[in-house]
């Protein structure tokens, strides 16, 4: 599936990869301390006395036996974190992208609901005259109702959450036990409580990531010719040091336009057209 490069879509990536290697590095950097802690086994002393020039350790303030077993128990912490963040970059996203579309004249199609995280794909997909992606739309909404356990249970599993769980076709949960060790997704929920693993991590960042990439190429069929034409020629003008009017800044945009949204296929007249319109070209030459 190829991914065409537009702003809103670039910014999510970038977004989506700093919150993906910053949870990563939690949980590294958890193992990474419990292990470093075998080497004080034993002692009596506070972190705080054995490593003082750490930024923070003395609010740590416990023997190293006692950090470790906090340390190695910390995915059930970082995933409480990483799961929110997740599908909040995600939801952001999907938001952004029904903006984009309302602001290419398209009518969304809203059933007259307001637009939440529970219906904001759908709003996109009947938006744009397809269905959703049903594998991975039921995945998403296990791990939205996951989010939600994890911000207004207080960590207890919902009614909810195992309705979405039970609705999950056979594709779903192969999907998730591959994401997820093998296990099912019923596995979450241990006597009531929420039981989050680092895999939970991971199944957010492939879901919304796999997700993302659907709506990418829907945005790329949807929008027409000169829509995307318009889109480079803004994107191009954004960033570019090239002079207006100049035959680099025209030779560069069609060289951008190849590059970054290759396959979309804009022809080089629609650049002019867009350009023109834009008022990012004024001369009455487009050639050199």
């Amino acid at each position: 599936m190829a991914e065409i490069l537009y702003p809103s879509y670039r910014a999510y990536v970038e977004s989506r990869v700093n919150v993906n290697d910053a949870m990563t590095a939690l949980l590294a950097g958890s193992r990474l301390a419990a292990h470093t802690l075998q080497l004080t086994a034993g002692s009596s002393r506070t972190l705080g006395e054995v490593f003082p020039a750490v930024e923070h350790i003395a609010r740590f303030n416990l023997r190293s036996d006692d950090a470790r077993k906090f340390l190695l128990d910390a995915d059930y912490h970082i995933a409480s974190v990483a799961v929110p963040y997740a599908l909040a970059t995600h939801e952001d996203f999907v938001m952004g992208t029904l903006d984009m579309l309302t602001s290419h004249g398209r009518r969304l199609v809203t059933r007259g609901k307001a637009i939440k995280a529970w219906n904001m794909h759908t709003v996109l997909f009947e938006s744009c005259g397809v269905d959703d992606p049903e594998e991975w739309m039921q995945s998403f909404h296990v791990l939205r109702e996951l989010r939600n356990c994890i911000t207004h249970e207080g960590g207890s599993v919902s009614a909810k959450l195992q309705e979405q769980i039970t609705a999950m076709g056979v594709e779903a949960r192969e999907g998730w036990a591959k994401l997820n060790l093998g296990l099912q997704p019923e596995a979450i929920d241990r006597a009531g409580r929420l039981d989050l693993t680092a895999e939970h991590i991971f199944t957010a960042f492939a879901v919304t990531k796999r997700l993302g990439r659907e709506i990418n190429s829907l945005i790329a069929r949807e929008l027409t010719k000169s829509e995307w034409a318009s889109i480079i020629v803004d994107d191009f003008s954004a960033q570019t040091a090239k002079p207006r009017n100049s035959a680099n800044w025209r030779r560069s945009l069609v060289g951008y336009a190849r590059q970054i949204y290759r396959d979309v296929d804009v022809a080089e007249s629609d650049l002019e057209l867009s350009a023109r319109g834009l008022g990012v070209w004024t001369r009455s030459s487009w050639l050199d």
